[in-house]
This record gives structure tokens, C-alpha cells and sequence, in this order.
């Protein structure tokens, strides 16, 4: 039995594994892809490893990580195994940061004493200065009840010596002092500017153990990848239009540039950077519906004199003297609650479209403070499709739009877009969520070299009818618009009549007015569109009007402009 159990012993022992080491490596964040939400890290470290098993300690991750997506994938010698990856956040020290935190703020303390000192310097050399001033002014001129004569002319000059020393060495405190604040408040600025830069205080870490099995020493290089919340980019753009000459096409110079920020608490050295137009946090599927009922509206008043009525009858019912089965039935009735109407919750729906991954030049370095990084993303170039916009009612400006289509294979994201015509910033505008083969229009401001002119032609109000007579208003314009440029341009004109939904008032279009290219533009009643190519030079007068007519006993309001 002994000799069995001494074989036994033997046995295990030598098929276990060697005791596992613990080796604690550093590690650095050697690429990032960050979303417009979010973003995924890879860090890379590197270990020699002996003979067995050993454990991987890194301890430098973020304690915001999300653990679920850590990932670990190495290279080294033949045979070198990767078994688990556990995860732990730990608390570490932060000394370092506490003790360089510690030393800004008694630097920013003691400048500030200093400069309270010059204040008090300033004031002291204020009032000695309006002294003296004043001791001057009594030498100078002596007061009627002293028995004192004036003062002669030497002594004149050894008082206006002596005076005009003091105000000097005075001045010159007064000077240094001011020069010396100015100095403290530029030093404190800087050094409130670096007590600002310092990464915020990490308490948490997440402490990340892999181990590895190796069966002879080998040397390791492993990279470990996780996704962060806090970071994300946005997209913005300078769009350059250049207006065409004489045979020429217009064109627009679109650059891409993405803004990136993070504060995931570490910093992002010397990377590898791509952006991304995936969403990885937003919605996965479509939200459901539930059954939606039509309520009765009850108003507040019959409500509450129904309840008290039931209460009533309640009361009544509890003091009879006896309940049938059918009253006890009535009054549960009269208990039961109406149901209350099912509120709905709106979901948010992002159109994701086709990831496009934009990997940026070089290394990039993003720190943790909140300070964002401007990065160029790429720069097409469009044709662009001219359009002078015309609302002369409101405006007697013409507004000019380019039209161009997104090329490529990934969606346009949404953002700002810093607009230029002719080299000249004309203002801000934005794009939409646009995909690919779909238009894009951008407004470029008023264009000074297409003139509009809506004039008066026509006002008249009367009465008409045999039978019955009817109020009558008359009203037209001329609409006259002219091309300054040198080359021809599509010009839009909108202009509106007035209608009624009451079949007693009634509006006719002038019998001469120009018919419109287009009404009830955009589904809105009687609003009209005029579309033409004005040439170089030339110009181009819409005649517009309407009569409006309605009985005479009849008020009407109108604002007929």
C-alpha cells in the first residue's frame, strides 16, 4: 500500500507543471482606431520567458477599459502557448502625478504672495509720492496765517532737486513693480496651463495576467487590445469653390479633416492612428414596435364629478342595510381603475453605411487632457453645378449654391463645413450623413455680381359684380434679375401667391404673368420656382401678380406683399 501511494506521488509530480513565475512587463499603446464613439487600442510589450509556465502581469492598462473585449495575441519560439487572460482592476499609486500637482500649486501660491507684496509696494510708493507732492506744494506756497517768506531762488532749485530726485527713485519702484506683476501673471498662467496638462489622477488600473506556456526560453513579443468609451472623433471640412470664367466648368475642393479627442486616462504616444466610420456602440438591431391605442379623452372636470358621483353612490351602498350579489358586482365595477395609456419610447436610428477605415500618416500623439488633435483626412475634388437662389420678397440678395455628387465607396459622415469662394471665407455651413453617388449642396453667400430688382407695377383695390359685389385686390411685380459674371448661370426665383382654404375668396394669377417652372414647390401652396440659364451681361424680368376677390360683407386678412 505504501509502495503504491510513494509510486503515486511520483507520478504527479513529475507530469505537473513547473511552478508558474510571476513577470511583471511594461507596455506602451503602439495603435489606436478610434470611432466616432469609442475607440480600440493596441498595446505592445515584449518579455523573455523561461522555460514553463509564466505569468504576464501588465499593469499599466485604464481602469475604464471594457474587460469583455480585452484580446491577447503574441509571437516568439516554437511551442509558446498563450492558456487564460484574467482581468482585475487594482488600486496603484500616484505619487509622481500628486508630488508634480503638489510643486505647480506652491509655485502658483508663492508668485502670488509676491505679487500681493508689489501691491502693497505700489500703494506705499502712491501715497509717498502724493506726500511729497503735497509737502511741495505748502513749501511753494505758504499759507496766510505763517509768518514765513517766500522762498528765493536758490532755495527754489534745491526744492525742486531734492522733489524731482525723490519722484524719480519713486517712479522707477512704481515702474519695476508693474514690470515684475506683469511677469508673475504671464509665470502663472504657464504654470496653471501645465497643472491643466497633467493626466488626470488615476486611481484605477485594470491589471491584466496572461499566461503562457513555453517549452524552453524564447523571447516574446505580445499585443494586447481592448476598446475604450471615452474617445471618439468628429468629422469637419473646408469646401473651396472656385466660380467659373468665360467656357469654364466650376469646381470645389473638398478637404476632409477629422477633430479627435479622448480622455481615457492614459496618453496616446507616438501611434499609429485610423479612424473609423464604423459604430461599434450604437444600435446593432431595429427596435420593435408595440400596440399603440387611441385613448378617449375625458376632461379633467367630468372626471373628477364622475369619481365623486361613484363615491357617493358608494357611500350609499355601504350604509344599506342589505347587498344583493349584483350591487356588490356594480361597485367593484365602479372600483377598477381605467387603464392608463402606454407611453412609447423613441428609439435614435443611426444609419452606419459602408466602414471606411482612414489611417493618418506617421505617428500621431493624442494626451488625455482634452485636448484635441486636427488631422487631415484626404481632399477630392468635384464638379460643381452653380445655382443664383432668388427669394426677392424677403431678400434682394441672389444666395449661391454648388451642387456635387459624394464619390467613393464609404458614407460622407455628418459636420461643419468651413466655406470658401474664390480664396475668400464666406462663413460656415454643414453636411448631412451623405452616401455614396448621392448630391451635396453647400450655400456660398450672397453673390454681389447677380442683381435683383422686385419692383412694384400694379396695386389695386375696387369692387366688380352686377348681382352681388365682390371686394377686388390687384397686385404685380417685375422681377428683374442680372447676370455680372462672365460666365452664364442657372438662376432659381421663388415668389409665392396667396391662397385660401374658403371657397368665398377666390385667387387668380395675373393673365400676363410668367408662367412658373414649378409650383407648390416642395408641397407648399403656391409657392412658385422660376429656373432659367442667365448668359454673361444679359438679363432677365418675371412678371408676377395675382387678383384676390371676396364678398363685400366679408373680412379678410391678408398680408400681401
Amino acid at each position: 500500500m505504501r509502495l503504491r501511494l510513494a509510486t503515486f506521488i511520483l507520478v504527479t509530480t513529475c507530469l505537473s507543471p513547473a511552478f508558474a513565475a510571476d513577470l511583471k512587463a511594461l507596455s506602451h499603446v503602439d495603435a489606436v482606431t478610434v470611432y466616432p464613439s469609442g475607440a480600440e487600442i493596441t498595446r505592445v510589450t515584449e518579455a523573455r520567458l523561461l522555460a514553463g509556465e509564466t505569468t504576464l502581469i501588465l499593469e499599466d492598462l485604464p481602469g475604464e477599459l471594457d474587460a469583455q473585449s480585452i484580446r491577447v495575441e503574441g509571437v516568439g519560439g516554437a511551442g509558446l502557448e498563450i492558456g487564460s487572460v484574467d482581468s482585475k482592476l487594482v488600486y496603484l499609486s500616484t505619487a509622481a502625478q500628486d508630488a508634480e500637482r503638489k510643486s505647480l500649486e506652491k509655485e502658483i501660491e508663492t508668485l502670488g504672495d509676491e505679487r500681493r507684496a508689489l501691491d502693497q509696494t505700489l500703494s506705499d510708493a502712491d501715497y509717498q509720492k502724493r506726500l511729497l507732492l503735497s509737502l511741495a506744494d505748502k513749501q511753494l506756497v505758504p499759507s496766510s496765517d505763517e509768518k514765513s517768506k517766500a522762498v528765493d531762488a536758490a532755495q527754489l532749485g534745491s526744492l525742486l532737486d531734492l522733489v524731482s530726485a525723490k519722484l524719480n527713485v519713486i517712479s522707477k519702484t512704481i515702474h519695476e513693480a508693474q514690470i515684475r506683476q506683469r511677469d508673475i501673471d504671464k509665470q502663472v498662467g504657464e504654470l496653471h496651463n501645465k497643472l491643466a496638462g497633467i493626466a488626470p489622477a488615476q486611481v484605477a488600473h485594470m491589471q491584466v495576467a496572461v499566461y503562457l506556456t513555453a517549452p524552453a526560453e524564447t523571447n516574446g513579443t505580445f499585443k494586447v487590445k481592448y476598446r475604450v468609451g471615452n474617445a471618439g472623433w468628429a468629422p469637419f471640412y473646408d469646401a473651396r469653390l472656385t466660380t467659373p470664367e468665360k467656357n469654364q466648368k466650376s469646381r470645389i475642393e473638398l478637404v476632409r479633416r477629422a477633430e479627435v479627442m479622448q480622455s481615457t486616462g492614459e496618453s496616446w504616444e507616438n501611434v499609429a492612428l485610423t479612424l473609423s466610420t464604423a459604430r461599434p456602440l450604437g444600435a446593432t438591431s431595429a427596435p420593435d414596435l408595440w400596440e399603440e391605442e387611441i385613448q378617449v379623452y375625458e376632461p379633467l372636470a367630468e372626471k373628477m364629478k364622475k369619481e365623486s358621483d361613484g363615491l357617493a353612490r358608494n357611500a350609499l351602498k355601504l350604509n344599506a342595510p342589505a347587498t344583493s350579489a349584483g350591487a356588490l358586482q356594480d361597485f367593484r365595477g365602479d372600483d377598477v381603475a381605467a387603464p392608463a395609456p402606454t407611453e412609447q419610447k423613441q428609439a435614435i436610428i443611426e444609419l452606419a453605411g459602408f466602414q471606411a477605415l482612414y489611417g493618418i500618416q506617421g505617428r500621431v500623439s493624442v494626451d488625455n487632457s482634452g485636448t484635441s488633435k486636427k488631422v487631415r483626412i484626404a481632399t477630392d475634388d468635384y464638379d460643381a453645378t452653380l445655382n443664383a437662389l432668388v427669394v426677392p420678397k424677403l431678400d434682394a440678395s441672389a444666395y449661391l449654391t454648388a451642387a456635387f455628387t459624394i464619390k467613393g465607396e464609404a458614407p460622407m459622415l455628418p459636420g461643419t463645413v468651413n466655406l470658401y469662394r474664390d480664396g475668400v471665407f464666406m462663413g460656415q455651413g454643414a453636411l448631412p450623413l451623405l452616401s455614396p453617388d448621392e448630391e451635396a449642396k453647400l450655400g456660398f453667400g450672397a453673390d454681389d455680381l447677380i442683381k435683383v430688382k422686385r419692383a412694384e407695377v400694379k396695386r389695386k383695390k375696387g369692387e366688380e359684380g352686377l348681382i352681388s359685389t365682390s371686394n377686388v385686390e390687384e397686385r404685380a411685380w417685375d422681377i428683374v434679375v442680372k447676370n455680372l459674371h462672365a460666365a452664364t448661370i442657372p438662376v432659381t426665383v421663388i415668389d409665392q401667391l396667396p391662397f385660401s382654404a374658403n371657397e368665398k375668396i377666390t385667387v387668380e394669377p395675373m393673365a400676363q404673368m410668367t408662367p412658373p417652372t414649378e409650383k407648390d414647390l416642395n408641397k407648399r401652396r403656391g409657392v412658385m420656382a422660376w429656373r432659367f440659364d442667365l448668359e454673361s451681361k444679359a438679363e432677365n424680368t418675371i412678371k408676377f401678380g395675382y387678383k384676390v376677390a371676396w364678398p363685400q360683407n366679408m373680412q379678410v386678412g391678408m398680408n400681401l406683399n
